[in-house]
């Protein structure tokens, strides 16, 4: 994942319980071409007579299906944090689902990894807030708020790399059933990159895994990928980079981590275009699914390159299924005409995959940094990315009929659910 906002819709029963502050914008708009073409500006935004905000103005490329036909859409609110150069006012905001502004977040900042969590047996709210580089990671911390929107924790990875303290990524913030949270980061490590024909005394952007007591900041369970995944298994080249900390080659590039009832872990690694999945023990690789050196025979249509957010669906000894979020391409390359989420159906006796369901997106086209698939409890789908800076998410039912599709800004540097 590259630079980008982040939008997450939220379908979680628990953000009922949070505390509601609702104020009403001047428009949300409807197939609207101004919107699209950038006639009203590449940062639409909301305003307000009785606050100081200015959210994202939302337009519904396609409007909510209401037939009586369409399945209904899951309850619950949208979590929106875009930035960028046309971002007038970038952080949190949660909106309902007609695109009006519910909470404006922004007092934190630049804000990714947004969305509700259950800590301590109660919903809160977690957010990353800090800097994203160049390099399309993050250093930073997690701040978590209760139901009144106060500060309960604010934390980061403990963590320390060649170079220093490493600090939290942005790209995963979660709470387990434990109440401890699963973090990614990046720390630099120098390395040999001679055999993918990068310099000897070479350097990389490694990738990391973290789980850590929140309350004490203790490391529980950290996981390196330069100790278990070799350089020549991934796609990602260094080019001319690798030569230096200030050039250092992200080879492997962590995106997504889940944490299953068993205690192993569910991780994506977008150079690799591989989902590997963890012994929650001792870090081993218990399996692989997709890339160079998959575990499994891989049905039709279920190959994928440089994926966002495997998620679990429903998991058992024998059979399991999956989301993922194909991206098929990034910055200047492209392995298939567009990206698609994926809802995949994994059988452990046999080693295969077979695709159960793929969600084309609405306009048809790659989007090369970011992308998640979420599936909702009433069965359908929710379908975010963000196609060249534009950010769209989409929300389909079984059959893959598209419900609705939001645009939540032009140039705003993307959008993942």
């Amino acid at each position: 994942m590259t630079l980008s906002s982040l939008t997450r819709f939220c379908c979680s029963l628990g953000l009922v319980c949070l505390h509601l502050l609702s104020v009403r914008g001047d428009s949300v708009l409807f197939r609207s071409n101004e919107y699209s073409t950038g006639a009203l500006g590449y940062g639409p935004f909301q305003s307000f007579f009785s606050a100081n905000y200015t959210p994202a103005e939302w337009n519904f490329a396609v409007p909510v299906n209401e037939s009586s036909s369409a399945p209904s859409l899951s309850t619950g609110f949208i979590f929106s944090a875009p930035r960028g150069a046309s971002v007038l006012r970038q952080g949190a905001a949660i909106y309902d689902q007609t695109g009006s502004l519910v909470w404006d977040g922004s007092i934190y900042g630049q804000t990714l990894s947004f969305s509700v969590v259950t800590y301590l047996g109660e919903p809160h709210i977690i957010l990353w807030t800090g800097t994203a580089t160049s390099a399309g990671v993050g250093t930073g911390y997690n701040i978590l708020l209760n139901s009144k929107y106060e500060l309960v924790a604010n934390f980061t990875t403990n963590l320390q790399g060649e170079t220093g303290q490493t600090l939290a990524d942005f790209h995963e913030a979660q709470i387990t059933s434990n109440n401890t949270a699963l973090m990614t980061a990046y720390p630099y490590k120098s390395l040999d990159l001679s055999p993918i024909d990068g310099p000897e005394q070479g350097w990389i952007l490694d990738s990391a895994l973290q789980e850590l007591n929140i309350s004490s900041n203790d490391p529980l369970f950290t996981w390196i990928a330069s100790e278990h995944v070799n350089i020549t298994e991934c796609y990602n080249t260094p080019g001319t980079g690798g030569g230096s900390v200030a050039e250092a080659f992200d080879y492997f590039h962590i995106n997504s981590i889940e944490k299953d009832d068993e205690g192993n872990y569910l991780i994506s690694s977008r150079h690799c275009w591989t989902v590997y999945y963890l012994d929650g023990t001792n870090g081993d690789i218990l399996w692989k699914m997709g890339g160079k050196n998959s575990s499994f025979t891989m049905g039709n249509g279920t190959e994928f390159s440089w994926q966002h957010h495997a998620r679990w669906v429903e998991k058992n000894e024998t059979y399991a299924t999956l989301t993922l979020f194909d991206n098929a391409g990034q910055f200047g390359q492209q392995q298939e005409q567009m990206s698609r989420g994926l809802f995949l159906g994994v059988d452990f006796s046999n080693m295969t995959v077979e695709l159960l369901q793929e969600f084309l997106p609405w306009n048809q086209s790659i989007s090369q940094s970011q992308g998640s698939v979420q599936y909702q409890p009433n069965g359908n789908f929710l379908v975010g990315l963000e196609f060249g800076t534009s950010g769209l998410a989409s929300y389909l039912g079984q059959a893959n009929t598209v419900q609705t599709v939001i645009c939540s800004g032009l140039h705003n540097l993307g959008l993942e659910m």
